[in-house]
C-alpha cells in the first residue's frame, strides 16, 4: 500500500512513501485513546474498600507484605506468609511493592488496572502482527473491546484476582517477543507467566498454533525441515514448563489437598462443564447480572440431561462457528474464536480448583474474542467502503460505538457492587442464593454490626444466614469456609448467650482449622462470659501468642474481655 508518483521527465522513481494512517490507527494514537478510556472507566473502583479475598491476601498477610521479605516467595514458608492456597510468586511480589508505597485500598487498586492497561494494550499489538495490512487500523477494536469489557471488572476491582491479569499480560508478552524472533525474552516472560499463574502453561500451545497457521509470515518449509524448527523453538519452554513443575509439586507443594472436584468425581464435573461453557459464552454478548460467587450456581452429577444436551448444543454451535470462519478464510476470527476454548481449559476443573466458574476467567479467553471482534469489524468496513455504502459504514460505526457505551456503563454498575464487602455479597446472594460464601459473608457483616450495637434481631439474623450457609456446602467441600462459618455462628451464638450452642460451633471450627485463632478467640469470651476467668486468659493467650500475631478480627474480639481477665 504506497503511493507512487511518476517524473514528467521520465527520470527514475521516487522512494515508495507509506500511506499516512488516522491518528487513532497508529500505534501511539490508539495506545492513547484505550488508556484513556480504561483509565477513566474504571476511575471509579480506585474509591472502593477492600473486598473478597483481600481482606486475606493483602490486610490479613500485611506484615509479610511490608516485611520486604523477597526470598521467602520462593521457600515452603510462603504459603504461612502470604496466606496463598497456591504458590504465585510474581503476584506477591506485586503485592509487595505496593504494599511498600501504602496499604490504601487505591494503590492497590490502581495498580492492577496498570496491569489492565498494560493487556488492553498487548492485545492490539498481537492484533496487529496478526491482521492483513489493509484492517490493521482497527486493532484498536481488540484493544476497547477488552478494557471495557464487564467480565473484567472482576480481576480489575480485587486486587486479590491480579494474577489473572499479570498471566494474560505475560501470555500475550511471550506470544509477541517470539513472533519478533526475540526468544530469550518470550522464555523469560513465559516464565514469570508460570510464577502468576498456571494458565500461562498454554503460551506454548498457542504460539504453536501461530507457527503451524503461519500466522507468522514465515515462508513454507518442507515437513520435516518444519517439524526440526519447531522443536528447536518448542524444546525450551518445555524444559521451562518441567522445571516450573518440579518446583510447585515439589519443594512448593502445599500440604494437603488443593480442591475437590466440584461435582465430586471427575465424570460429575465433566456433565456439569457444558453449562459453565454455556454460561461465559453469554456473559460474552450479554454480561448481566454478575456474580462473585458461582458456588451452587451450576448442576454436577445425576441431572436431567435435558439442559446438559442443550449447553453442549450452544457449546457445539460455537465450535462450528469457528470451523466456519476457518473455511471462509477469517483465520484470525477462527483463531480468536478457538482461542476462547483453548484457554478455558485450564480453569474447567479438568484438574480440580476451589471454585467451579469465576468471571476472572474469562480474563484471558476475552482476548482471543477481542482478536475475532478486530478482525470480524475490519473485514465489515472493507466490504463497506464503496462510496454508496457510507450510511451502512457510519451505521456500523455508530452500533460498535454503542455497544461500546453500554459495556462502560455495565462496568460502571459493576464497580457499585464492589464497593464494600456487604454490598457485594448482598448482590450476589441476589443472583446466586446458593452461594455459601457469599451467604455467609453477609452473616459475618450482620455479626459486625450485632457486636457493635448489641441487637439480638441482628445477631438473630446474622446466625441465621451462617446455618443457611451450612446447609448450603458440606464441611469437606471448603474446610477453611466452613470453619469461617461455624466461627461467625458460634460468635453470634456467644453473643446471644446460647452457651451450648456457641461451644458447637466454635468447637467444630477448630476441628476443621486448628491454626485458625479467630475461634479459639471467641471460645475464650464464652469462657470470659461463663466467668472462668482461668481458661478465657489460656484461650486469649493461644490465639494471640501461639497462633497470633493477632489480625484485626482477632483483635476486635480480645478487646470483648482482655481488660476483664
Amino acid at each position: 500500500m504506497y503511493n507512487r508518483r511518476i517524473p514528467m521527465g521520465g527520470g527514475p522513481l521516487e522512494a515508495p512513501r507509506p500511506v499516512a494512517l488516522p491518528w487513532w490507527a497508529s500505534p501511539r494514537g490508539a495506545a492513547a485513546i484505550v488508556g484513556v478510556v480504561a483509565i477513566v472507566a474504571y476511575a471509579r473502583s480506585l474509591a472502593n474498600e477492600f473486598t473478597y479475598d483481600e481482606g486475606l491476601v493483602i490486610l490479613g498477610a500485611q506484615r509479610f507484605l511490608q516485611s520486604a521479605s523477597f526470598g521467602t516467595l520462593f521457600s515452603p514458608s510462603y504459603f504461612s506468609g502470604s496466606l496463598e492456597g497456591t504458590w504465585r510468586p510474581v503476584c506477591t511480589f506485586t503485592y509487595m511493592l505496593d504494599a511498600l508505597v501504602s496499604m490504601h485500598p487505591a494503590v492497590f487498586k490502581a495498580d492492577s488496572l496498570l496491569w489492565h492497561v498494560a493487556a488492553a494494550w498487548l492485545v492490539m499489538s498481537l492484533a496487529r502482527r496478526l491482521l492483513p495490512e489493509t484492517r490493521r487500523r482497527y486493532a484498536i477494536v481488540a484493544g476497547l473491546l477488552f478494557a471495557l469489557h464487564p467480565v473484567t471488572a472482576e480481576t480489575v476491582d480485587n486486587a486479590s484476582f491480579r494474577e489473572d491479569a499479570l498471566v494474560t499480560v505475560f501470555t500475550l508478552a511471550t506470544l509477541i517477543l517470539a513472533l519478533d524472533g526475540r526468544r530469550k525474552l518470550a522464555l523469560l516472560t513465559f516464565a514469570l507467566g508460570l510464577l502468576s499463574k498456571e494458565s500461562a502453561v498454554m503460551a506454548p500451545a498457542l504460539l504453536l498454533i501461530l507457527r503451524l497457521g503461519r500466522f507468522d509470515g514465515a515462508p513454507s518449509r518442507p515437513f520435516r525441515a518444519a517439524c526440526a524448527v519447531l522443536l528447536r523453538e518448542m524444546a525450551p519452554f518445555g524444559l521451562i514448563a518441567l522445571g516450573y513443575l518440579a518446583l510447585r509439586f515439589g519443594p512448593m507443594r502445599l500440604a494437603g489437598t488443593y480442591a475437590q472436584y466440584p461435582g465430586g468425581t471427575f465424570a460429575g464435573t465433566l456433565i456439569g462443564l457444558p453449562a459453565i461453557w454455556a454460561h461465559d459464552l453469554r456473559l460474552l454478548v450479554w454480561p448481566w447480572p454478575l456474580c462473585a460467587d458461582y458456588t451452587g450456581y451450576f448442576r454436577f452429577g445425576v441431572q436431567p440431561w435435558g439442559p446438559v444436551l442443550g449447553a453442549g448444543a450452544l457449546v457445539l454451535g460455537y465450535l462450528g462457528l469457528a470451523v466456519l470462519a476457518l473455511r471462509r478464510g477469517a483465520r484470525v476470527v477462527a483463531l480468536g474464536l478457538g482461542w476462547f476454548l483453548l484457554t478455558l481449559l485450564p480453569v474447567s476443573n479438568l484438574l480440580p480448583i476451589p471454585i467451579p466458574a469465576a468471571e476472572r476467567f474469562l480474563y484471558l479467553p476475552l482476548v482471543g474474542i477481542a482478536l475475532a471482534a478486530a478482525s470480524s469489524f475490519g473485514w465489515l468496513m472493507e466490504r463497506l467502503a464503496n462510496p454508496p455504502a457510507a450510511s451502512r459504514r457510519r451505521l456500523a460505526v455508530g452500533l460498535g460505538t454503542g455497544l461500546l457505551l453500554a459495556f462502560a456503563v455495565v462496568l460502571q454498575l459493576r464497580h457499585g457492587d464492589w464497593r464494600d464487602d456487604q454490598t457485594l455479597w448482598l448482590a450476589t446472594t441476589a443472583v446466586n442464593p446458593r452461594s455459601c460464601g457469599a451467604q455467609s459473608a453477609v452473616g459475618g457483616g450482620l455479626l459486625s454490626r450485632g457486636m457493635a450495637s448489641g441487637e439480638h434481631d441482628i445477631l438473630i439474623a446474622s446466625a441465621a444466614r451462617e446455618e443457611l450457609a451450612l446447609s448450603l456446602c458440606p464441611d469437606d467441600s471448603d474446610p477453611f469456609r466452613a470453619a469461617a462459618a461455624y466461627t461467625r455462628l458460634g460468635a453470634a451464638r456467644a453473643l446471644l448467650d446460647d452457651r451450648a450452642g456457641a461451644r458447637e460451633a466454635l468447637g467444630r471450627a477448630i476441628r476443621l482449622n486448628p491454626r485458625y485463632p479467630l475461634p479459639v478467640a471467641w471460645l475464650g469470651f464464652q469462657a470470659y462470659r461463663e466467668g472462668d476467668m482461668n481458661t478465657a486468659a489460656v484461650l486469649l493467650k493461644h490465639a494471640i501468642i501461639d497462633l497470633g500475631p493477632p489480625d484485626a478480627t482477632v483483635s476486635a474480639v480480645a478487646q470483648l474481655y482482655v481488660d476483664r481477665i
